[in-house]
């Protein structure tokens, strides 16, 4: 995907020294290493698995790190790097190794990228294998990153299950998006917050968007389940919307949105079962509603939540969630229209 932007143990286990390699004894960087890796790991493992009943997972290599150290499973992105003890995946037991960065990060595709906040997935496309980057939380607490709502390693761990969840999409979203990538212009970067950039400035646009964000959540936070007549509603006003204002700019914009709001709105509701589930954050939906939505500010990502809150709502989350990570590509748009 684009950069960027439960405790079940059954699967995850501390990784042994292979013969003639010893792992260095830990020490308080590793050690934070060890315990974010293993938390994010462990929630990944818990919505996914007994919240989503996904198939086993598709194979990643990680990468890591903090102010001064990479720590990774690829062994280009720590060269010359001592091995650690650090988590496996899936029951796949990786060899992690540390390294000082220097301010660089050799990606597993051997591309190089400067240090900095970011967490994202990505392709190794000569090894046909996602690879995903995220500093530790330590990183983020020196950038001044907070969250009243839900405390800073809540939202850390949020935000891994969100960026994470794109590395077990790259059949359908993945594919979608490199099409995109190739063959669509608009005189910007292409990313998930295209349609923003596009027509944040567009006050009458606002209003419609505003309007259409306000009812979904609306009947996504009602006591009852909403009914079929106002659902469809719902999404009329997203056609709507649409049809009047994505004429000048290009006909794929009807299509593009409807993408975006399915791939970031699932990332952040996957976040969002995380935080409520109680083995998981175990928060209140009152407080973990607005601790995703943060500033409201992106919009993909925000409607995207309100329209999987919605279809949570109208159907069970196992019945289409395997769906987010299979081969074919359905909208949330699409399946709230189908499962009413």
């Amino acid at each position: 995907m684009n950069p960027g932007k439960c405790i079940v143990r059954l699967l995850l286990f501390v990784l042994l020294p292979q013969a003639g390699l010893v792992a260095q004894p830990l020490t308080s960087a590793t050690e934070e290493f060890v315990e974010a890796s293993n938390k994010w790991l462990n929630a990944w493992q818990l919505v996914s698995s007994k919240i989503f009943q996904l198939p086993a997972p598709r194979q990643v290599d990680f990468v890591f790190f903090d102010a001064e150290n990479v720590y990774a499973s690829s062994k280009i992105s720590a060269i010359n790097g001592n091995i650690i003890q650090g988590p496996s995946f899936a029951g796949h037991k990786l060899q992690w190794r540390t390294a000082v960065h220097n301010g660089q990060l050799i990606l597993p595709d051997n591309s190089k990228l400067q240090v900095g906040l970011m967490s994202f997935t990505a392709l190794d496309t000569l090894k046909n294998k996602p690879f995903f980057v995220m500093p530790l939380p330590s990183f983020w607490k020196a950038a001044g990153v907070t969250s009243a709502t839900l405390g800073l390693d809540n939202l850390v761990t949020g935000v891994f299950l969100h960026e994470f969840s794109h590395s077990q999409q790259m059949e359908n979203f993945g594919k979608r998006l490199t099409a995109f990538e190739k063959n669509i212009d608009l005189g910007t970067d292409f990313n998930d917050d295209i349609i923003q950039y596009l027509f944040k400035s567009d006050t009458a646009y606002v209003k419609a968007y505003n309007a259409e964000v306000d009812r979904l959540y609306e009947l996504a936070e009602l006591q009852v389940k909403p009914s079929r007549q106002a659902v469809l509603s719902a999404i009329n006003q997203i056609h709507q919307r649409q049809s009047l204002f994505f004429t000048d700019k290009s006909s794929s914009l009807s299509t593009i949105d409807d993408f975006f709001l399915t791939m970031e709105g699932m990332g952040q509701f996957t976040m969002y079962k995380w935080l409520t589930h109680p083995q998981g954050a175990n928060m209140p939906v009152s407080i973990s509603i607005p601790g995703v939505r943060r500033g409201r500010n992106q919009w993909s990502q925000d409607e995207g939540l309100a329209l999987f809150l919605l279809l949570e709502r109208m159907s069970p989350v196992k019945k289409w969630a395997p769906l987010m990570f299979g081969k074919k590509l359905a909208t949330v748009v699409e399946l709230l229209q189908q499962y009413q």
